[in-house]
């Protein structure tokens, strides 16, 4: 691609409007200790990581039939009415077994949404405008997280079954994907053919999703408990829980604004400074007594995962060629959001071999954080070259 395809003010729009609503199964968050109190002998944890495991499904095919066999702006579709099926229906029935059903109808939603933003942005911009829509995606995916995760703990508060009205949200996504703009083929690709060859995906893109998936794997059951652990250190109910939370994401919508910025200045530094955060946040989560410290935490990791995520995804830009882009993408949030379904057995592993998952969960991550931002100090993956 030789050139950026313009894309109209409403089409921009339509792509930001595909991470605001991406984080739909992050409504239930703080209402985790509301739901196992109602669903007493349930494993709770099953509402919000069995989302994951279907959303890696959906997002595998997405992955092979995006732009290729099927319109980006139709597979935006089938996920918004997914999205809405999935995430609202559990607030008309009292059925756990049901429950779960409507949990893995959304994350296949979620799963066809999940590669469309990053793709439409990687594939059609370049430098420092493809950088700064990265971090801009960012930011809507956790400007959205803030709506959400308010709205999960307000309604928490009222009647567990009100949580889950919080996912109409996801109306905004359906209606705006009708104006989705479908991107141009890859030059790359008819050149490819001709010659008889097919460009593979560069190998650093696998490093790129084992990153993901051990991130999410790591750091996921924090934001499955904290709810948990803000009860047990008398720190607060469901509402204080969701405005940790929301400052999280308030946290990430700040690096999602201001990446462009650092990336453009300190883009060799700016994974180590995402992981660093991250593993200072979960330190501050781990010694914390209060909500406050706790809370300062939240930020930490919302700010450094925020760092990572966009900084993740222009390393794929750099290590694979235009025409598997897509595809690659498609790897990394598959994995991604594997990590969320594996931390569940992460989990149990925990309790078998601590008697708890909370304290040690949070003290590994920790130590991995930290050693995985010390590695990138040392290695720059921008140094590689985008193969031919």
């Amino acid at each position: 691609m030789t050139e950026e395809k313009r894309i109209s003010p409403i089409g921009t729009a339509a792509i930001m409007c595909l991470f605001l609503v991406s984080m739909g199964f992050t409504v239930v968050t703080p209402a985790m200790a509301t739901l196992g109190a109602h669903y007493a002998g349930k494993d709770v944890t099953w509402i919000s990581t069995l989302p994951t495991l279907f959303t890696v499904i959906a997002t595998a095919l997405a992955g092979s039939v995006m732009g290729k066999k099927v319109k980006y702006r139709t597979l935006a579709i089938a996920a918004g009415v997914l999205y809405l099926i999935g995430g609202c229906a559990p607030a008309l029935f009292d059925n756990y077994a049901g429950m779960l059903v409507c949990r893995a109808i959304l994350g296949f939603g979620l799963g066809l949404m999940a590669p469309l933003g990053n793709a439409l942005i990687v594939g059609n911009y370049k430098g420092q405008k493809q950088a700064s829509l990265l971090g801009y995606g960012t930011l809507f995916m956790n400007g959205g997280g803030i709506i959400l995760q308010m709205l999960g703990g307000a309604l928490a508060e009222m009647n567990w079954q009100l949580v889950f009205w919080g996912h109409a949200f996801g109306l905004i996504g359906l209606v705006m994907a009708f104006f989705l703009p479908e991107p141009d083929a890859p030059a790359a690709v008819p050149e490819a053919a001709s010659a008889g060859k097919k460009e593979k995906m560069g190998k650093a893109v696998w490093l790129i999703a084992i990153l993901f998936i051990v991130f999410n794997i790591l750091n996921y059951p924090i934001m499955l408990n904290i709810s948990t652990l803000f009860e047990i250190r008398n720190a607060g109910g469901a509402t204080v829980a969701a405005t940790g939370l929301s400052l999280y994401t308030v946290a990430g919508c700040v690096a999602g604004l201001i990446f462009g910025t650092l990336f453009k200045f300190a883009k060799r530094w700016c994974i180590a400074l995402g992981y660093i955060l991250c593993g200072l946040g979960a330190l501050c989560i781990y010694v914390g007594q209060n909500a406050a410290i706790m809370t300062l935490g939240l930020i930490l990791i919302g700010f450094g995962f925020s760092t990572v995520m966009p900084a993740f995804f222009a390393w794929v830009g750099v290590v694979t060629p235009a025409s598997t882009v897509a595809g690659a993408i498609s790897i990394c949030m598959a994995v991604m959001n594997l990590g969320g379904f594996v931390s569940s057995f992460w989990l149990k592993l925990l309790t078998a071999i601590f008697g708890e998952n909370i304290l040690s969960g949070i003290m590994i991550e920790i130590v991995v954080f930290l050693i995985i931002g010390v590695i990138f100090l040392i290695y720059s993956p921008f140094k590689e070259k985008k193969q031919a």
